[in-house]
């Protein structure tokens, strides 16, 4: 008995549909042509014109990165910390000197802070200068780069600490590379005798090992 097989219609339409449908969701290759797909962003970070200031800067950080620092110079970056920066310029702002001392005080024992490189430098050779105290942003760092190895050589007490212009307003000036005192007062002798032996522990017994250490930037 001969089979009779059933007539499918097909629908065009439907099966373009279907095509169309499919295609949505096949990888297709990106063209990046002119009024194509839209290009991905790009790190144009190195096309950029910075600055003058951050050019600088970076700059300096690769040169940092290949230099090494002398020992002798390396020592500034160690600095007395805060608590005893506050102690020890509350202590010596006992002997400032005000603008009207120079009128109404014609006694020569009053104490005072002394400054400049010069007269330091003279206090330290004649060993009357109890202890030196050096700011460590003196530019140039000439000027202040050999007063430890002075200090460490006639065994006077010395410390660095940070900004020059603290060390300014105990002298009434802008700023001063370094200060000393010559005498202190009774009332104030168990003090500065514990800020001396800080000076000694933290600054003069490390300059000689310190000296045979080169650090990079």
């Amino acid at each position: 008995m001969p089979l009779f097989h059933k007539m499918i219609t097909i629908d065009k339409n439907r099966v373009y549909e279907k095509e169309q449908y499919i295609k949505k969701f096949e990888i297709t290759k990106k063209v990046f042509k002119t009024g194509q797909d839209i290009q991905p962003k790009k790190d144009l970070s190195r096309f950029v014109k910075w600055p003058l200031y951050i050019q600088i800067q970076r700059e300096r950080k690769v040169l940092y990165q290949k230099l090494k620092i002398p020992p002798i110079i390396d020592q500034f970056t160690r600095s007395l910390d805060k608590d005893m920066i506050k102690q020890l310029l509350f202590t010596l702002s006992k002997y400032k000197k005000t603008s009207t001392d120079n009128f109404y005080n014609k006694n020569k024992n009053i104490i005072y802070i002394k400054h400049g490189i010069n007269n330091i430098t003279n206090l330290i050779q004649k060993k009357k200068a109890l202890f030196i105290v050096i700011a460590n942003d003196v530019n140039p760092i000439e000027l202040v780069i050999w007063l430890p190895t002075l200090c460490q050589k006639m065994d006077i007490p010395f410390c660095i600490i940070k900004n020059k212009s603290k060390l300014g307003e105990l002298v009434g000036k802008k700023a001063t590379s370094c200060i000393t005192v010559t005498s202190i007062l009774e009332a104030e002798k168990s003090e500065i005798e514990k800020l001396i032996d800080c000076f000694r522990h933290n600054f003069n017994n490390r300059f000689e090992g310190g000296k045979k250490k080169i650090v990079n930037l």
